[in-house]
């Protein structure tokens, strides 16, 4: 049986671990580390687990630049941060073969607008973890909670290649479901993302329990969040706020999490600012709503870093 083929673009904490989930008989993973391609070829990536236990996961092929690929494979998995600095496009433009699919497993809003320009004939799944994960060290990740992930042909839609994603993605663990309307998704996870990254960061570095443990700050983050469900709703969606208490609540619940621009900024490396704030701002300022608290938090990033 021919394998399915699949190329992860950013193996990182996202991309190692979900690439993990997808391998296995079936498949044929290269992977692009670029920092720690011989690392990785060695002895592979390391995933320790919430219950302890550890998962090997050990790529048919790894290179340190997307130049080095040679095949058109039918998944295209991009698990990197979405910085203004990173621009994979003129690399894929060899990689994306008649019967490729682009898998953009990353943080923000209209992240997909320059994939689908670039690719028009290609279809692009918008991926979201709702994960606790974090590298720890070289070729080593440390899933500390949560794990589920959500899929969806963008903008909206279903497909033989998104039902062939799930089935890879829960061969090992029932994690991954499909949404015929990802957008929305992609909204749900911003009301976490634009209220408890930022707010991590602006305060010093906090975890999570950390920021909700502060004076007034659950009602704070609930103002912000009814600002992203209100350009959410202003585009088709629906957002309720007990979509937003839910967030709250299930942050509440978990282990205290240091969220990835926390531990970007830690490592004085660049912030994930514009995929979740700016291109919300651009998109509010585009049907002429308000959003101050999100533009503050926006300004005060962009005084601090």
């Amino acid at each position: 049986m021919k394998k399915t083929t699949f190329v992860t673009i950013g193996m990182g904490a996202i991309g190692s671990l979900y690439s993990s989930r997808i391998s296995s008989e079936l498949t044929e993973f290269h992977c692009v580390t670029r920092l720690e391609t011989d690392l990785v070829k060695k002895q592979s990536i390391l995933i320790q687990n919430p219950d302890d236990t550890q998962t090997i996961f050990s790529p048919d092929f790894v290179y340190n630049s997307t130049k080095e690929v040679k095949i058109q494979p039918d998944y295209i998995i991009i698990a990197t941060k979405v910085l203004l600095s990173i621009n994979l496009i003129p690399d894929l433009k060899k990689l994306v073969g008649p019967t490729t699919a682009i898998v953009l497993l990353q943080n923000g809003i209209n992240i997909e607008a320059p994939y689908i320009s670039a690719f028009p004939k290609t279809e692009i799944i918008s991926g979201l973890a709702f994960v606790c994960v974090s590298k720890i060290a070289p070729a080593k990740i440390h899933h500390q909670d949560y794990g589920r992930l959500i899929i969806g042909k963008y903008p909206q839609g279903n497909s033989a290649k998104i039902d062939r994603l799930v089935a890879f993605f829960n061969h090992h663990k029932n994690c991954c479901k499909a949404s015929a309307f990802i957008v929305q998704e992609r909204y749900k996870k911003l009301l976490w993302n634009a209220s408890f990254n930022p707010l991590s960061v602006i305060h010093g570095g906090l975890s999570t329990k950390e920021v909700l443990d502060m004076p007034q700050m659950p009602a704070y983050i609930e103002e912000i969040m009814k600002e992203v469900a209100l350009i959410a709703n202003s585009n088709g969606c629906n957002l309720s706020l007990a979509d937003i208490k839910k967030n709250i609540s299930d942050t509440l619940k978990m282990k205290p999490y240091k969220t990835s621009m926390c531990l970007d900024w830690e490592k004085n490396k660049p912030l994930e600012k514009e995929a979740i704030l700016g291109n919300l701002l651009a998109i509010a300022k585009s049907i002429n709503k308000k959003i101050p608290h999100i533009e503050a938090l926006y300004n005060k990033l962009n005084s601090i870093v």
